[in-house]
């Protein structure tokens, strides 16, 4: 009876957690998304010399061919279970960043020394910081994407993710067990390892500055259109802003069926590496993705259970057969 009390407790926790204001999916960064669309609506509409209205935007934003889709309802299962079922597992198999901040330090004091503080007012370490925080975090997720597209058996597991046939915001949790706990990881060791050098550098207590107890750049990316990256809305950034920002055209664009989206826009709230590394693809100004999905394949990933068992057997047969030969061009399933 303790151990069911403890668990009902533990769910509980999590359930609270997941909606707190401070998660992605509080009511600030849902609230934010829902906010930054109507400010969008608002302008296509008065550029468009067409008429406002509440009940047009809510068919906008809420369409039932999308809603009721069995791919949402694959959704609606992977989140559960990713936001609450599993997330305490996910926290005990991950080596937080502050773990990987004191193996810096350490390493760092044994191959140079002990030192105080840089002479660096506390405003621009600050800064130096949160925008070194912000670069880190976006090339490891970059990385740890790159690596998932690009290693057959990594693919089989993020082709969960990119089975969603339609778009919403709980598709951002489609994803299997494995992907996350990797990118859970790769991120802890990159901004770790970051902050283990910024506080060697400016001294203990150094920090980011913070939004809602997160980087500021990116809660105020999931303050506005960060949950747009998984939609129906067609909101491109173009420019030099495209380059430096994913829009949520820009994901839409990493979800495409089209081969020339393949492997494009890996990033998640800035372009920069995929501009860098040449993996970047600015959307046109009209909706240029036809289809989402990983075409025949869906049956693979028609339910929860396949979508968390299938990758297993797929990702041992990619083992077995070994890399691919090169192939001009590359073509290969999104």
């Amino acid at each position: 009876m303790e151990a069911l009390r403890a668990l009902v407790a533990a769910g509980a926790s999590h359930v609270t957690g997941t909606f707190a204001p401070t998660s992605p999916y509080g009511a600030p960064s849902l609230l934010g998304g829902l906010l930054f669309a109507l400010g969008w609506y608002l302008w296509r509409r008065r550029a468009r010399g067409r008429p406002i209205r509440l009940q047009a935007f809510l068919r906008m934003m809420f369409p039932r061919r999308i809603l009721l889709h069995a791919s949402s309802r694959v959704d609606l299962g992977l989140w559960i279970l990713n936001t609450i079922v599993f997330a305490s597992g996910y926290v005990l198999l991950a080596l937080g960043a502050f773990f990987w901040r004191d193996r810096a330090i350490s390493a760092l004091t044994g191959l140079f020394g002990a030192h105080g503080p840089l002479g660096v007012p506390p405003g621009l370490a600050l800064l130096i910081s949160t925008l070194a925080e912000l670069l880190v975090y976006e090339f490891a997720y970059w990385g740890a994407h790159y690596l998932f597209h690009r290693i057959p058996a990594l693919w089989e597991f993020h082709k969960v993710h990119h089975s969603a046939e339609v778009m919403t915001t709980l598709t951002e949790m489609r994803q299997h067990p494995v992907e996350i706990i990797a990118f859970m990881n790769a991120i802890s060791l990159a901004t770790g390892l970051t902050f283990g050098l910024m506080t060697y550098m400016f001294g203990p207590g150094i920090g980011h500055i913070t939004l809602l107890n997160g980087n500021i750049a990116l809660t105020l990316f999931m303050l506005t259109w960060g949950h747009l990256r998984h939609s129906h809305l067609w909101i491109p950034v173009q420019g030099l802003a495209g380059k430096l920002f994913q829009s949520p055209a820009h994901h839409q664009i990493h979800h495409s069926l089209d081969p020339r989206h393949y492997d494009k826009n890996l990033g998640f709230a800035l372009a920069i590496w995929d501009w860098a590394f040449g993996t970047l693809h600015i959307p046109s100004r009209e909706n240029e993705v036809a289809e989402f999905g990983v075409g025949e394949e869906y049956e693979d990933y028609a339910t929860v259970a396949r979508s968390l068992a299938r990758p297993f057997a797929k990702a041992s047969e990619a083992l077995r057969q070994g890399p691919p030969a090169p192939i001009a061009g590359d073509v290969r399933v999104p």
